[in-house]
């Protein structure tokens, strides 16, 4: 599996699955958008067994993705390389900007196709922390029993993570690495946390063990969300489950089993994908082709 990042151009992943060689009538092209808050992500089904992304900056998708024609606002699939779909569902922040004009499903139910599709798990906590907002649903015998959300304040956050970093001075990658003897961060609040890691610059702690800190106060409040629910498997998704050190302060803190899909990321965008291959969605008439 490539993945090849090119400035603002679309990320492009693709993975090929087997594929039954007997007659079979092809399957239409499905697409799921997920519009989050840091990024545009989009997964493509064509006619065979097969899935492509594509991770577009929001800002850059909404000014150079998105076109009107006449009273329709529709996704310029020419520039994203992409046939126009067949059927095609939407969810994230950006959802109410194309619900007119296109099918959209809830985030919940969006990332909970998504990450039983890429587990195969029926009985699961499911934690999908992105760019701005965290939430927790439990699955339990391949459905929603219960679920939370934390949209008000961006504490833990993919968001918060990359704004210390960035006051550290320090690449992502190297902060995301940061897991051994963290210094103690009692706030996921960028306000508060800034004040501390201050505190620990003065008194010349090391860089990588204030990063360790930060990392360690994310897993805490991530425990502290999941905690609830009794189900030893935790699937971890969104984009602050790239980050490494995280991923693994979160086991060592609450002791669960830790999951995080291949895609954790595109999880969201391939429910959607999911749904409108389950579903039917709108025709060409409703996608601009």
């Amino acid at each position: 599996m490539v993945f090849e990042t090119q400035g603002d151009k679309p990320q492009v992943d693709l993975i090929n699955r087997k594929q039954k060689t007997e007659n079979r009538k092809p399957k239409p092209s499905s697409c799921g958008l997920d519009f989050g808050s840091r990024f545009v992500k989009l997964v493509y089904a064509g006619n065979c067994r097969s899935f492509r992304r594509r991770k577009v900056d929001t800002l850059t998708f909404y000014r150079d993705y998105l076109e009107r024609r006449g009273d329709r606002l529709v996704p310029d699939w020419e520039r994203l390389r992409l046939a126009p779909p067949e059927r095609l569902v939407v969810t994230g922040y950006g959802k109410d900007l194309l619900k007119e004009y296109f099918p959209t499903i809830t985030e919940i139910r969006a990332h909970f196709l998504g990450a039983r599709h890429q587990t195969g798990l029926e009985h699961f906590i499911l934690l999908e922390m992105g760019g701005q907002d965290t939430k927790v649903l439990y699955i339990r015998e391949g459905r929603v029993f219960d679920f939370l959300t934390n949209d008000r304040c961006a504490a833990g956050t993919g968001r918060y993570l990359e704004n210390m970093a960035r006051f550290l001075k320090i690449p992502l990658p190297r902060f995301a690495a940061a897991w051994e003897e963290p210094v103690e961060i009692s706030h996921t609040c960028a306000i508060f946390g800034e004040s501390e890691l201050i505190g620990y610059l003065l008194r010349g702690a090391p860089i990588e063990r204030i990063a360790a800190g930060v990392n360690a106060s994310v897993a805490r409040w991530a425990r502290m969300l999941v905690k609830r629910y009794p189900c030893s498997t935790l699937v971890f998704a969104g984009g602050v489950a790239r980050n490494l050190a995280v991923v693994r302060l979160l086991k060592d803190f609450s002791g669960l089993r830790v999951v995080v899909p291949p895609h954790p990321q595109f999880n969201g965008a391939l429910g959607c994908c999911l749904e409108a291959q389950a579903q039917g969605g709108r025709g060409h008439d409703h996608l601009g082709a």
